[in-house]
């Protein structure tokens, strides 16, 4: 148990910590460097402090601070604390940290203070990391479709499956088969409109519901989960991992991505977002695997895009 003293220094240093923020963002004087300094601020607690105090931080102090409407100003935070599709990470969500040009109108709706916090979070090492997870999904696809003449690809959690703008293989309609499942149907739709044309075709499910039905799913050269990961504890992470690794075929290869520990915002998620993730290294990648049978693994390997914000985990089929 920690000492009485170090947790009351703690609680004063963090409420010191939001105070300085509220003050800095009511003259919008800064922001961008007063956003720097809290969401490193908030790094730095978490570390520290234990999971209980922390979370008694977030839940008490952050909420109840008046900080929290200033920073809700901000669309990205706005939308990723209060989840209006009812889960965290949804796909517009994901569009607010790409910068997509269909999220323009929630951008320019907000208030200056608003757009200048945007500018931050929409800049940070989640949103460089995501951005980055994006085109190497979308050069792995196109290796898939490169090797193979009847390529079949999956994506679990695929949102609005924004890699596809960026491979060449599904714009000119290299791959025979490309299913997108997603457990939001809004989602869904948009892919229907936008990638149906192109041979992408959608199903809705959870994912309970997806290790249940994978083996009639059919199979594929390349199945990939992007997003789920970062939202499931270990048991269904692993019971996932062993009904895709099913649905992968012979020489196909298997890919999934979580959150690494370090980013630089993982404290300003938690306390302003409330977007708890699971977040793994390559030493727990590797652990979801334990249950696949060795003899049908050809390869397996981990790899971090270049900010060390997400680590990515390919298991090669044999």
């Amino acid at each position: 148990m920690r000492p009485f003293e170090d947790i009351v220094a703690d609680a004063t240093q963090g409420r010191a910590i939001l105070d300085r923020a509220y003050d800095a963002f009511s003259s919008e004087a800064r922001v961008y460097e007063e956003m720097d300094h809290l969401v490193n601020s908030l790094a730095e607690m978490r570390r520290r402090a234990s999971g209980d105090d922390w979370d008694a931080f977030c839940r008490v102090d952050c909420v109840g601070h008046p900080v929290r409407f200033l920073v809700h100003q901000d669309p990205l935070t706005e939308r990723a604390y209060f989840k209006p599709r009812g889960f965290p990470g949804d796909a517009v969500l994901l569009d607010l940290f790409y910068g997509e040009d269909g999220v323009r109108p929630y951008v320019d709706e907000a208030t200056p203070l608003g757009q200048e916090i945007y500018r931050y979070t929409s800049a940070g090492m989640a949103a460089t990391a995501l951005r980055r997870r994006k085109e190497i999904l979308a050069k792995m696809i196109d290796q898939a479709s490169d090797t193979r003449r009847e390529t079949h690809v999956m994506t679990i959690g695929c949102g609005h499956l924004r890699e596809a703008a960026l491979s060449e293989a599904v714009r000119n309609r290299r791959i025979e088969r490309f299913l997108a499942v997603d457990r939001d149907a809004d989602s869904l739709r948009v892919v229907r409109e936008k990638w149906g044309p192109f041979g992408v075709e959608i199903k809705e499910s959870t994912v309970n519901e997806l290790v249940a039905a994978a083996p009639d799913l059919g199979t594929f050269n390349l199945v990939y989960a992007a997003g789920p990961y970062d939202l499931l504890p270990r048991p269904a992470a692993v019971r996932l991992t062993n009904a895709l690794f099913q649905a992968t075929r012979p020489g196909g290869l298997l890919l999934v991505t979580n959150f690494l520990e370090g980013i630089k915002d993982v404290g300003y998620m938690d306390a302003f977002m409330d977007w708890k993730i699971h977040h793994r290294d390559a030493a727990e990648m590797f652990a979801l695997t334990g249950g696949l049978p060795e003899g049908e693994i050809a390869d397996r390997r981990t790899f971090a895009e270049e900010t060390g914000g997400i680590v990515f985990l390919a298991v090669r089929r044999r």
